[in-house]
């Protein structure tokens, strides 16, 4: 709902025309749009025009996100899918409210962990949410026709996969989880009739956080968005990151906030999280007075680490903002490797593999139960100032997510520093489990690796973290910022 779940404040020391702009295809670096009535920046050229034009033909940031989303399920089926699920943030002009939607993916009534290993095959997969997801999205605050909003990604697909759009478009949502679709489903998965036709996206209380004078909006549990980032700025806000140990720093809020995540978060439905404990001035005292300024600290002096499951890493990310002012921020997932691997026969998509998710523990509050949730890192953020949207923002990356958005808010709600270079800035992230800080090959300077490694860390370069898609609100202009590390594009006009 639009009311917020938890509170929590810190303190720390191109020229636009009438025509729709849009970076072209053959680009490789991102983009960057400035426009003055609407903006976007999504993964995909292709789609970042499909946005474009329902918006041009009067659709609002909802329609828009609902027409992207089906179009990146076919453009991009790695990252996301009909297979899938994911959440949103909304920011609703006209009421001045934001909401948060979960439409994570579900366990089966019966499903049951494998006496060893992981799931595999279609065993992996959870009930998916995206179909849901979107039509709740929709139902709420669309405005356009709901099969006009399918029929671009319908074009761009082929064989089952666009007989499917078509019957979505045509039928509605409901046929996913009550009709042929689900029917197919039925055939060839383990998902019962009863596992369909009980789920529901939910509409959840959205987690508050204010920092620098800004309310920054995100996810709850299961979502690790607003636990993951609160507890890292809490900790931050007593550290002064102008040193030149500010990585370090950085680096060991992570660790702290990672080893909360992993014990603590959960689907709400099968226990309390305690976020408003998690997220007190007292708790983040307590991490903060137990980091040494010019040491690491092993995760396994701080606390035993509990058994985590690998977050998926296969994502995209979408941020919009339309003429009204409404403002989306909607992060969805295929799952890890494109799902499953397994393509549903004549449905033509893949499912995903989110029953890996659950912790292997029995006694984790993100333990296996029928019905349950599993924790996500998926992260979408957006950003007021006195009540007023300045930027939605949001990436893939598996467990990075939070720590990739924490550090560009810093960057440009602490040190104000411009959202773009914020964006290009190198990218570092350190989690509970494994020890070593991740930093990008070819884009850390060299010093600060140096620097940690004679600090105790353990290091460990890898490709780019993240494929952050943003839009900045200042000054009556609207800045869309698609990462230059991968091939998006931001749009506006």
């Amino acid at each position: 709902m639009a009311q917020t779940l938890l509170s929590v404040r810190v303190g720390v020391r191109l020229v636009t025309t009438a025509a729709v702009l849009i970076i072209s295809a053959k680009l490789v670096a991102g983009s960057q749009v400035t426009a003055t009535h609407a903006a976007i920046a999504t993964s995909s050229p292709a789609a970042t025009q499909i946005g474009l034009r329902v918006m041009r033909d009067g659709g609002n940031a909802i329609d828009a996100a609902v027409a992207v989303s089906f179009a990146l399920s076919v453009l991009q089926p790695k990252s996301t899918g009909l297979g899938g699920g994911g959440f949103l943030t909304y920011f609703d002009v006209e009421t001045g409210g934001v909401w948060t939607l979960d439409f994570r993916e579900a366990a089966p009534a019966a499903a049951k962990r494998p006496a060893s290993g992981p799931f595999t095959g279609a065993q992996a997969a959870a009930v998916p949410g995206f179909v849901a997801g979107l039509d709740a999205m929709h139902a709420r605050f669309g405005s356009r026709p709901w099969r006009e909003l399918v029929v671009p990604a319908q074009r761009l697909a082929k064989d089952d996969l666009a007989k499917t759009l078509q019957r979505l478009g045509e039928q509605g949502a409901h046929d996913f989880y009550d009709g042929e679709i689900a029917n197919k489903l039925v055939e060839t998965v383990h998902f019962s009739f009863r596992d369909l036709r009980d789920y529901k996206a939910i509409w959840r209380a959205p987690v508050r956080i204010t920092f620098r004078g800004a309310d920054i909006y995100t996810v709850g549990p299961p979502a690790a968005g607003g636990l993951v980032l609160g507890e890292i700025l809490k900790i931050v806000s007593g550290l002064d990151l102008s040193r030149p140990n500010s990585i370090h720093l950085l680096a060991e809020a992570e660790r702290r906030a990672a080893i909360d995540r992993d014990k603590f978060l959960g689907d709400p439905a099968a226990g309390r999280v305690p976020l408003h404990d998690l997220l007190s001035d007292e708790r983040a005292a307590l991490w903060r007075a137990s980091i040494d300024p010019n040491r690491v600290t092993p995760t396994i002096a701080l606390a035993e680490p509990s058994a985590t499951a690998t977050p998926v890493s296969h994502t995209t990310h979408v941020s919009i903002v339309d003429s009204h002012g409404n403002v989306v921020s909607l992060t969805s997932s295929a799952g890890d490797e494109a799902g499953t691997g397994f393509n549903v026969p004549r449905l033509g998509f893949a499912l995903n593999d989110s029953m890996n998710d659950f912790n292997s523990t029995p006694a984790s509050p993100n333990a296996l139960a029928a019905g349950n949730r599993p924790a996500s890192p998926l992260s979408p953020v957006i950003v007021l100032r006195g009540g007023k949207p300045i930027l939605a923002i949001g990436t893939p990356g598996g467990a990075t997510i939070p720590t990739t958005i924490a550090q560009i808010l810093i960057d440009v709600l602490l040190f104000n520093r411009t959202p773009a270079n914020a964006i290009a800035a190198p990218r570092f992230s350190q989690q509970a489990v494994p020890e070593e800080v991740a930093y990008e090959q070819g884009r850390a300077p060299q010093p600060v690796i140096d620097a940690l490694l004679a600090m105790g860390h353990g290091v460990r370069a890898r490709d780019a973290i993240g494929d952050v898609q943003a839009v900045w609100i200042a000054g009556g202009k609207l800045l869309a910022i698609s990462d230059a590390r991968h091939r998006g594009a931001a749009g506006g006009y």
